[in-house]
């Protein structure tokens, strides 16, 4: 246990320093923001614009680390797109360095403070893990957030499209329109599909890239129509609107199932919720009584054995809930 706990505490020192490091790069040292500043298109003084032809080259391209050893290490592995794909899909800034910075601090975090507690292996060990795949399981929510805003947006930007078809704009026309008119999510990746079209790709490629980016159902309806009428003609104004009908009717479906379903996914809930608080009230009450849980082995077992039964019943109970529309 002494050789995990200096080891912690090394890893912990190192995450911090490389955190501080790269905070002061980032945000603090004036030549960095001067950097910033051209790259955004002036110089360090007001109103000096730097136009170059390697600008959109640096944008496209979203650099791993600012740090040169983290970035040649992240350049190295192969498996990160995942990853980068995630942050792009949350809409998210945050370079894949600083991800896996945050993931081992917040990892070291949880295993140093479950050892020098002295909660115990496994505790400690649930404790690292959870901190190390927090950073995941945020964006990964704010993926799905995004995911249902664009969703609910999808059908009022169909129908401005229609419209504007119908006044007799062109179909990029629409596009940029809905990107102009409407607010994030779908307002800036209508805006970045306009823009992949100017710069000469297809528009089916350009829409099969919006889907990469989005995940949706109802967006790969309108996709997949798009690309047959491209292919064998046809109205697209009609084919848009009765895209926008179905996807209203399909929320209608959706609400009723899910208020036919709501008095299960609270039972299932309350059962979840039901251990963790009064865990919680009984180590305020009686710390002793619960210590046993954390301190004993047998305890360390039945708690882990508990917690994954629950894992399991929530995980069974929201599939039983969770009907496909």
């Amino acid at each position: 246990m002494t050789v995990a706990i200096s080891i912690g505490i090394f890893l912990s020192i190192i995450l911090f320093v490389e955190g501080a490091y790269y905070c002061y790069h980032q945000y603090v040292n004036p030549q960095n923001r001067n950097l910033k500043r051209r790259l955004r298109g002036g110089s360090g003084k007001p109103g000096d614009l730097q136009k170059t032809t390697e600008a959109p080259g640096i944008f496209r391209n979203r650099k791993m680390s600012e740090i040169e050893w983290i970035q040649n290490l992240l350049a190295s592995m192969t498996n990160l797109g995942g990853i980068e794909k995630l942050l792009q899909q949350a809409n998210s800034q945050m370079s894949i360095g600083v991800f896996f910075l945050l993931s081992g601090v917040l990892g070291a975090a949880g295993l140093l403070i479950a050892t020098f507690k002295d909660y115990g292996v496994f505790p400690a060990i649930g404790l690292g893990l959870f901190g190390l795949f927090l950073p995941r399981l945020y964006f990964k929510r704010k993926r799905k957030r995004r995911y249902k805003e664009f969703e609910r947006q999808l059908p009022e930007a169909l129908d401005l499209m229609a419209r504007a078809l119908r006044a007799g704009h062109a179909f990029s026309v629409g596009m940029k329109m809905i990107g102009d008119e409407f607010a994030d999510p779908i307002g800036p990746e209508f805006s970045r599909t306009v823009e992949e079209i100017s710069f000469g790709i297809d528009v089916p490629q350009a829409m099969n890239n919006l889907n990469g980016r989005v995940i949706s159902t109802d967006l790969k309806f309108f996709v997949t129509a798009l690309v047959v009428q491209r292919e064998t003609g046809g109205n697209l104004a009609e084919i848009i609107e009765a895209i926008s009908r179905l996807i209203r009717q399909r929320f209608e479906l959706l609400g009723r199932v899910k208020a036919l379903s709501a008095e299960g996914r609270m039972s299932g809930i309350i059962l979840f919720c039901m251990p963790i608080v009064m865990s919680i009230l009984l180590w305020f009450l009686n710390e002793a009584y619960m210590r046993i849980l954390i301190e004993d082995e047998m305890g360390q077992m039945m708690a882990l054995g508990s917690g994954l039964l629950m894992l399991v019943g929530a995980y069974v109970m929201k599939n039983m809930c969770d009907i496909k529309v």
